[in-house]
C-alpha cells in the first residue's frame, strides 16, 4: 500500500500546471482584453486523443484579433487525476481586445 500511494504522489509531484497564450491578428499579450468566451476541450489518453476541434470564429464573434488562452483548471486536473489519465479536459478561454 506504502508503494502505491508514493506512486501516486510521484506522478501528482510530477505534473505541472499547463497554460499557454496564443494571440491572434493584431493582439498582443500584454494588451488588454476581455473574457468573451470559455468552453471545454475533451481528451482522452492522457491528452493524445482529442475529439474535435475548436473552430475560433465560433467564440469570439467575428472579431480578428483575439487571444486564446489554453489551461487546465482545478477541476479539470482532478478528473485526469481520478479517471487515472483516461480522460484528460482541458479549459479554453477567448479574449477580444478591450475598447474603451
Amino acid at each position: 500500500m506504502k508503494k502505491i500511494l508514493l506512486f501516486a504522489l510521484l506522478v501528482v509531484g510530477m505534473t505541472s500546471c499547463y497554460n499557454t497564450t496564443v494571440c491572434v491578428g493584431d493582439m498582443k499579450p500584454d494588451d488588454a482584453a476581455v473574457e468573451v468566451n470559455t468552453v471545454k476541450s475533451h481528451h482522452f489518453i492522457y491528452g493524445l486523443v482529442g475529439n474535435k476541434k475548436i473552430e475560433a470564429s465560433k467564440y469570439v464573434g467575428g472579431k480578428t484579433s483575439y487571444k486564446v488562452k489554453y489551461y487546465h483548471s482545478f477541476v479539470d486536473g482532478l478528473l485526469d487525476a481520478i479517471t487515472w489519465g483516461i480522460y484528460n479536459p482541458t479549459t479554453v478561454t477567448f479574449y477580444a481586445p478591450y475598447d474603451k
